[in-house]
């Protein structure tokens, strides 16, 4: 399924379909979305659309919100092929180092091109883009997407480390990211949190990434413990061991409405529960943790726990293309009992408000971006044409 983004143009205009999603749980057969000055003025069905306006058809298929992918590393995209899934995670770290490291400035610069290209071919209009190197600013701000660019940092940079951000565009905010709670000094971590409390900024972390995180806090020991050693990170005077991730990031108090934590792949109910009571937001990357891991995060108990997690695919390191329609059509097959509905409002909906765009992405609805996706999918039925959508079911 090849989707195409329909730039709005500057006037007002109406671009109609045989299917509007306004959104997941708004589905409008033969359906219009009015804009005006690349805001949506209007979305409805049937021929009650402005009459003095000019109308584009773009045929019988789906018109649809922009995508979006909360959480990628678009400077490892030059990666793709390079770094085996099936070694485990510690031989994977060694080696992501290793061929960053061998590719070079310019090699590196290529694949963050390549990588935005393929955000935009897969109907992505704003991404929450993670850069440990910095060098992703630049070109996501001159490619028009819009999101959430966080710089990362690890280990224990010391107190004369810069944290200052480059100045945020419209719609494309700069923030900071603690990397995770495995890699990172605590009192690193929290001086992170404070700089995203102090500037209102949206804050990632890494969090309950994989086993060797969850025994390494846990226990203070182990290969993982072994493996910072042998990077020159001393975790001596960390406040571990803890009984768990999200216990910890908790106890170190970085948990609120503006931290979106990634992966949760141990999480169970209580977990769910400090999140939930904290406000955090919750990406998910399914494809990733499978490659990566051989675990999936536990989607349906959180949904139950009152949690809206969203997605993201991870870097081209750890998975296999920066499709968010790969990435729901697996989560389709993994999540077989979570209906189409929920699973387009992850990609959606869920991604935009973790991202604090919510007023902007996530629906087609009066003042929200006029960025639209036109899909080449019929169906007979809502129902049906969410199930082909979510599975990329081509015609």
């Amino acid at each position: 399924m090849t989707p195409k983004i329909v730039h709005a143009s500057p006037g007002t205009a109406v671009h109609r379909a045989g299917w509007v999603i306004a959104a997941p749980d708004r589905i409008l057969r033969d359906g219009y979305v009015a804009v005006d000055s690349g805001r949506i003025t209007d979305a409805g069905a049937g021929a009650d659309f402005p009459r003095n306006l000019p109308v584009t058809d773009h045929g019988p298929g789906a018109i649809l919100p922009l995508l979006v992918n909360a959480h990628t590393h678009l400077e490892l995209s030059a990666l793709a092929g390079k770094v085996p899934f099936d070694r485990g995670f510690r031989e994977w770290v060694r080696r992501l180092l290793a061929e960053r490291a061998a590719a070079g400035p310019e090699a590196l610069a290529a694949g963050v091109e390549k990588g935005i290209d393929a955000l935009a071919a897969g109907g992505c209009g704003a991404v929450g883009e993670v850069s440990t190197l910095g060098i992703t600013w630049a070109p996501l701000r001159a490619s028009g997407l819009c999101g959430v660019w966080f710089r990362e940092f690890l280990g224990s940079p010391g107190d004369g480390a810069d944290t200052a951000m480059p100045p945020s565009e419209p719609l494309l905010t700069s923030a900071v990211a603690g990397h995770a709670p495995h890699t990172t000094d605590p009192a690193w971590l929290q001086r992170l949190k404070d700089v995203s409390r102090h500037s209102r900024r949206p804050f990632s972390i890494h969090l309950d990434e994989s086993d060797d995180e969850l025994a390494f806090l846990t226990t203070g020991r182990g290969p993982w413990a072994d493996f910072l050693r042998e990077r020159g990170i001393d975790f001596s005077g960390w406040a571990i061991p803890d009984v768990g991730p999200v216990q910890y990031a908790d106890r170190l108090g970085i948990l609120d409405e503006k931290t979106l934590a990634v992966h949760l792949i141990h999480a169970g109910r209580k977990e769910f529960d400090i999140l939930r009571r904290r406000g955090a937001r919750v990406c998910l990357c399914p494809r990733s943790n499978q490659n990566l891991h051989g675990r999936l995060p536990d989607l349906p108990g959180m949904i139950d726990a009152g949690l809206a997690p969203c997605l993201g695919t991870d870097s081209l390191a750890g998975t296999e293309s920066l499709s968010m329609f790969d990435e729901m059509a697996f989560c389709a097959r993994a999540y077989p009992g979570i209906s189409p509905e929920t699973i387009l409002a992850l990609a959606t909906r869920n991604g935009a408000a973790a991202l604090h765009l919510g007023d902007h992405f996530g629906s087609l609805a009066p003042g929200k971006s006029a960025g639209l996706c036109y899909l080449p999918v019929t169906a007979s039925t809502p129902s049906a044409l969410l199930e082909r959508i979510v599975h990329d079911l081509s015609n």
